[in-house]
């Protein structure tokens, strides 16, 4: 039997692709069902919707690459640049989020579990989010006392930037810019993101590394970014 079914389809110019959100509209198309209950069964085991699906694979055909595609080569070139300190999460990733794991030198070794979620907003390309759990106290202080001296080796070495935290996350919103000039970077390169990442898990671990002095410990995460400002010429 054939049937009528509406998908969405994303399209967007090359021209237009700074100045607005990818579009959304709706077709429809004349389909077999027998296409459509295959197309469903391979959009369950891939986690997506039918019409994401449908999309992608039409792009696939003809060509052209969506914002999904393009948001996993990056995520793919990130796994690569960053396997050395992070591992990928087994579950949770997606078009648009990247999901890591890292652990910290303490006592138990506690998780770290990175989120970086992109999509333009407010000037934003997307943003990064550290959760941590742990039902110790006193970890739950260091990790604050942490959180608050990364935000202020940010102001001084960077600049005013959107980070907020609470006890076990921290939320940063991810805005690549020439250090130089303050420019935005408009486009969105792994190698920006997966370097503002390694910055800030390596300055994390280098805290705890040496938590047993505070002074050494402020002064190793501060190296790390100082490291991080210095060899970089886009920062976030």
């Amino acid at each position: 039997m054939i049937r009528c079914y509406n998908v969405f389809v994303k399209e967007l110019c090359p021209e237009a692709r700074k100045e607005a959100p990818v579009a959304k509209s709706i077709y429809s198309l004349v389909l077999d069902d027998g296409v459509i209950a295959l197309a469903d069964r391979l959009a369950y085991e891939e986690g997506v919707s039918r019409s994401a699906l449908i999309n992608r694979l039409l792009a696939e055909r003809l060509g052209y690459s969506t914002q999904e595609m393009r948001m996993r080569d990056v995520f793919r070139r990130m796994e690569d640049l960053l396997e050395e300190s992070l591992l990928p999460m087994m579950d949770g990733s997606g078009d648009t989020t990247l999901k890591l794991r890292s652990a910290l030198s303490y006592k138990y070794n506690p998780t770290v579990k990175y989120t970086i979620a992109l999509g333009r907003e407010g000037g934003s390309i997307g943003e990064l989010r550290a959760v941590v759990r742990s039902r110790s106290d006193g970890f739950t202080l260091y990790l604050q006392q942490f959180f608050r001296l990364w935000a202020k080796l940010e102001e001084a070495y960077i600049g005013r930037t959107d980070i907020s935290f609470e006890p076990g996350r921290l939320t940063r919103r991810l805005m690549p810019h020439f250090k130089r000039t303050g420019q935005p970077a408009e486009a969105v390169e792994a190698e920006h993101i997966a370097a503002y990442v390694n910055a800030f898990d390596g300055a994390m671990k280098a805290f705890f590394a040496s938590i047993s002095n505070p002074a050494e410990a402020s002064e190793a995460a501060e190296a790390k970014m100082a490291e991080y400002v210095r060899q970089n010429e886009v920062i976030m």
